[in-house]
């Protein structure tokens, strides 16, 4: 059997009535809850930044979502609504790419995430931005709420992500 062969019979397996069904089983068998739907709720997160989609962003967030760029003692970046004054024009008029560097599950269901953030600042000029600024590490907790991964802590604070690295074992 050669591979066009076997890449047609395994697409007649697929588009079979037993095949998609078996493809559902397989996608409801892994789960809200992995490591792979969390990379992917993270990719998801980084597209709607870059379609400047602030209402997207948001439906990411859970609604105590704790999301600064700098050590925020006091808690004033707590909530979607205080997310939203804070960094609705940062969403609109920049770009955003986070780079996972290291995933941890946490027993209590959450999930530890420590990432590269670097923000893109226009105008992109011969395909390059004015500027990237790098906040590396960043670090971010989520969990599930509706069977979908939420974020509810974020800070790319240097000093504050190497704390919370250390406090979940990801350093």
């Amino acid at each position: 059997m050669n591979k066009r062969q076997a890449l047609l019979i395994g697409l007649a397996a697929v588009m079979t009535p037993f095949g998609r069904y078996a493809s559902a089983q397989s996608k409801k068998a892994q789960g809200s809850g992995t490591e792979a739907t969390l990379r992917d709720t993270i990719f998801q997160f980084e597209k709607a930044w870059n379609r400047h989609d602030v209402n997207a962003c948001l439906a990411s967030m859970t609604e105590d979502v704790w999301f600064t760029q700098s050590l925020d003692h006091y808690g004033r970046m707590k909530g979607k609504a205080a997310v939203k004054t804070a960094f609705e024009y940062d969403v609109k008029n920049t770009d955003l790419r986070w780079e996972v560097k290291a995933v941890r599950m946490m027993p209590d269901g959450t999930a530890s995430v420590v990432l590269r953030q670097v923000g893109l600042i226009p105008p992109k000029t011969d395909g390059k931005y004015k500027r990237e600024d790098v906040s590396d590490p960043s670090f971010s907790r989520w969990r599930l709420e509706g069977g979908k991964w939420r974020l509810f802590f974020f800070t790319s604070h240097k000093g504050w992500a190497l704390d919370e690295m250390k406090k979940d074992g990801m350093q």
